[in-house]
């Protein structure tokens, strides 16, 4: 009689940290998330095993968790932490063509995380 394999899911997470200055309105906030969200995608697909994570991810329900941080010196701070990491990220600059001046950092993403990752952020304030 055969056995059943079990099927072990990983848990899979994107994170994303959004500063609260400067103020930005509610559909500014939501299209920078995606904008950082899509380019720490982009730039981790690159990497070997990164595919498959991605599809995984993609297949288990795509989360996403966004956190906050005071302003754009910590968000760069959150950033050279990661490098030290080597996590995969990116930090979205805005153009300056609505609210924000060019060149405000307005959010960072992570690419796809494994759950042993999860700690870097456990400190972190959901986004409010």
């Amino acid at each position: 009689m055969e056995k059943e394999q079990e099927e072990v899911k990983i848990n899979l997470k994107q994170f994303v940290v959004v500063p609260k200055k400067p103020r930005m309105s509610k559909g500014k906030i939501a299209s920078q998330v995606a904008h950082s969200t899509f380019m720490a995608l982009e730039g981790q697909g690159k990497e070997a095993e990164a595919p498959l994570l991605i599809e995984e991810w993609k297949n288990n329900g795509m989360c996403v968790i966004v956190l906050q941080c005071k302003n754009s010196i910590e968000l760069f701070g959150i950033a050279k932490y990661l490098e030290q990491w080597k996590v995969p990220h990116s930090i979205c600059i805005d153009e300056g063509l609505t609210e924000v001046n060019m060149g405000t950092p307005t959010s960072l993403a992570t690419g796809v995380l494994t759950e042993d990752q999860f700690w870097m952020f456990e400190t972190m304030r959901l986004f409010k």
